[in-house]
């Protein structure tokens, strides 16, 4: 059963109401009428079930009960070059179905867009991917949205990282003992062509660990998938 994303403030004394688009989507698009049971979620962790009471105009109705809400405990920062949109949207898509608890992108030596002027806007976009991938998964949580920042910066300031870079002899498995227990790692995800020599040898002056997706060079989106995926059945 597909959910739909009710803002916290519309969930109040057991009663939710949603919003025009919701609504339009419960009604018009999933077609469900007054009686009917639908789930709901609201972006900070909780999930329920709920009865439709009103349908004309703003959809509302009772909220009968918990459902469950399963999250990973390791707070997984996907730090992604910015990419071309196609390939950007995919990450945050996939990604969030994936379980990545939040999305930073970082401007590298070789990215080829700058998204420091139009971030307001790819933002307004990139949340709305979130909401609806959370919908078709059945995420309870909204992933945390970040402001670009630069490499280097990320880098000093610290905290746990890793790298998924084609370059490297090992894979996740091999260097994950390491990562137990972190409540936060940072992936970083190079743009087309990678991380430069430099930035891998900064990146390892800070602590920062590189390891492997296989044998085949990935592009930026299915790399990120993957690795959010390893690190995360790995890391729990």
């Amino acid at each position: 059963m597909p959910q739909y994303f009710i803002h916290p403030d519309k969930i109040r004394d057991g009663r939710f109401t949603a919003s025009e688009e919701e609504s339009h989507h419960i009604t018009r698009v999933a077609r469900k009428r007054l009686g009917e049971e639908i789930e709901i979620f609201d972006g900070q962790g909780r999930r329920w079930l709920a009865v439709i009471e009103a349908a004309a105009g703003l959809v509302s109705g009772k909220v009968k009960e918990d459902l469950p809400s399963p999250a990973y405990k390791t707070r997984l920062v996907v730090c992604f070059a910015p990419v071309s949109r196609s390939s950007a949207e995919a990450i945050i898509e996939h990604c969030t179905e994936a379980g990545a608890a939040a999305f930073q992108p970082v401007l590298t030596s070789r990215t080829q867009f700058d998204w420091f002027e139009s971030w307001s806007e790819r933002a307004t976009r990139f949340e709305t991917l979130m909401i609806a991938a959370c919908k078709q998964c059945g995420r309870a949580t909204l992933p945390e949205l970040l402001k670009p920042q630069k490499l280097d910066d990320l880098l000093a300031a610290g905290g746990m990282a890793v790298i998924a870079a084609w370059e490297a002899e090992k894979n996740f498995e091999a260097l994950a003992a390491g990562f137990q227990g972190a409540p936060e790692v940072k992936l970083f995800i190079g743009p087309e062509g990678g991380f430069t020599k430099g930035e891998l040898e900064y990146a390892a002056e800070k602590g920062v660990k590189s390891f492997s997706l296989g044998k085949h060079t990935l592009r930026a989106e299915t790399a990120a998938l993957a690795a959010t995926a390893i690190i995360l059945d790995r890391l729990g």
